[in-house]
């Protein structure tokens, strides 16, 4: 029985794993048709909101690997940790995606 809950529980953790890569996958092909059609729109203001995305990120990554006594309290760095951190996560499994 214990062969059993194994087996299961690792065909599980497989099908996590497909189905998360599956919608980085698509959420890669998502954000690339946006940046085409933005960039197609408005090539400024479409420049202009990545590089604020990646301000932000930048942000983000710095907060979060700041040493601990000296983060920053508020919203704002909090929100810039998070996107960081989905950024980094999209990014881990986005590289697997061989679309």
């Amino acid at each position: 029985m214990g062969f059993l809950k194994g087996t299961a529980e690792e065909i599980v953790e497989a099908v996590g794993e497909v189905v998360v890569q599956a919608l980085a996958c698509a959420l890669l092909i998502g954000l690339a048709v946006l940046a085409v059609w933005g960039w197609s729109v408005s090539p400024v203001l479409t420049g202009a909101g990545g590089g604020l995305f990646a301000l932000f990120t930048g942000y983000g990554l710095w907060e979060m690997f700041r040493g601990s006594e000296r983060h920053r309290k508020g919203r704002l760095a909090s929100a810039a940790v998070v996107t960081a951190g989905c950024v980094l996560l999209f990014a881990y499994f986005a590289s697997g995606c061989s679309c």
